[in-house]
């Protein structure tokens, strides 16, 4: 299925003008550029398939895991070109029996870190390639028609879409056995246990995961373009990408920051947004007051110790701009039930503790 916020998106030529189109035009797919509109940074290749950060006792290349109750230590890392991730294989479940996944991604794109979140609370390993949103290169050789991100090939399958990802993910049945186990090691009553029905069915997780796709993403877009300098901040994370010569680097940034400048207002003008920021903190409230209850509930699946689907989508939207203005604003300046509801995902998802330095420069007020 196609991404729900991407067909927001229009082809260049329907957003720049001609005169504006003429000199840029020679820099490559220019007209593949909208696509990467949620791209989001991409952190460090490991070259020569090296530990990016704290190892496992895999013999791959390895991010840090994530397991039940990661330790402080461990990190949800991403690497340029391909990378490999790994987790502690819990009892019970042979490593061989998990589906064998390369993502394919943008780094900034909500829906892949949706996809991803589900990756890493289902203790998953799996590859992420990123896309070169000019060319995409990375996609031409075996994708056919479909050009957008996330895809992923589990078990040499190719799925497209982040919604068909995962629900192909949750039908996999080293999924279902881990999530269960995990569920049934969380300090729950039996009555309140969390069932793999209700964390992709019910009436929260649906509602949620609608809010995290079609509402908040669509949101985040214009706050983290709405001017040159944020646009062009937004694909800074090309610079990290090993796999990218340094004239795509260049290409990429400043080709991109002008397109998704421009994107940005078409956007803004097509949900009637005169405020992103405000626009984005209204959305929020609406998740703070009815999702959490007003801080009563600890998930919004109103599970005591376990999120669902709902909690993970948005979760993956907010942690895709995590580094920006937008995610300062959002999460850090905010606080309250929300930045507190995010501190659980965090240390349930990435393994860790969410890191809320606010950069030199940025306020608050």
């Amino acid at each position: 299925a196609a991404l729900p916020l991407l067909r927001l998106t229009a082809p260049l030529h329907f957003i720049l003008s001609p005169h504006i189109l003429r000199p840029i035009a020679n820099h490559g797919h220019i007209m593949s550029i909208l696509n990467p509109i949620y791209s989001r940074r991409i952190i460090r290749h490991v070259s020569s398939l090296q530990t990016y950060a704290h190892p496992t006792p895999s013999s791959t290349s390895t991010l840090a895991r994530v397991i039940a109750h990661p330790s402080p230590a461990q990190s949800w890392g991403i690497l340029s070109s391909s990378f490999s991730r790994s987790f502690a294989t819990s009892d019970g479940l042979a490593s061989s029996s998990q589906p064998n996944i390369k993502l394919f991604q943008y780094h900034i794109c909500p829906f892949c870190n949706i996809t991803k979140s589900l990756f890493s609370y289902s203790n998953l390993d799996y590859d992420v390639v990123e896309v070169n949103p000019l060319t995409k290169a990375e996609l031409k050789p075996w994708s056919g028609d479909y050009k957008k991100v996330p895809i992923a090939k589990i078990d040499d399958e190719q799925i497209n879409g982040s919604e068909e990802i995962l629900q192909t993910t949750l039908n996999s049945p080293f999924v279902q056995q881990y999530l269960e186990q995990r569920w049934e090691s969380d300090d729950n009553d039996n009555d309140s246990k969390m069932t793999i029905q209700q964390f992709q069915k019910s009436e929260s997780a649906q509602r949620w995961f609608r809010f995290a796709a079609d509402d908040l993403a669509a949101l985040l877009y214009p706050n983290i373009c709405g001017n040159l300098s944020d646009s062009y901040n937004a694909f800074a994370y090309v610079k990290d990408v090993d796999s990218f010569s340094g004239m795509q680097k260049i290409s990429i940034q400043t080709l991109g920051a002008l397109a998704m400048y421009f994107a940005a207002s078409k956007v803004k003008s097509k949900r009637n947004i005169t405020d992103e920021k405000a626009a984005l903190q209204s959305a929020l409230d609406t998740f703070e007051k009815e999702g959490l209850q007003s801080g009563t509930l600890t998930f919004s699946s109103g599970n005591k110790h376990t999120p669902d689907m709902g909690d993970l989508a948005v979760f993956g939207v907010l942690y895709s701009v995590r580094g920006m203005n937008a995610h300062t604003t959002a999460i850090q300046c905010r606080g309250g039930a929300v930045k507190e509801w995010y501190d659980r995902m965090h240390a349930l998802v990435v393994g860790k503790k969410a890191d809320h330095a606010i950069k030199l420069g940025v306020s608050c007020k």
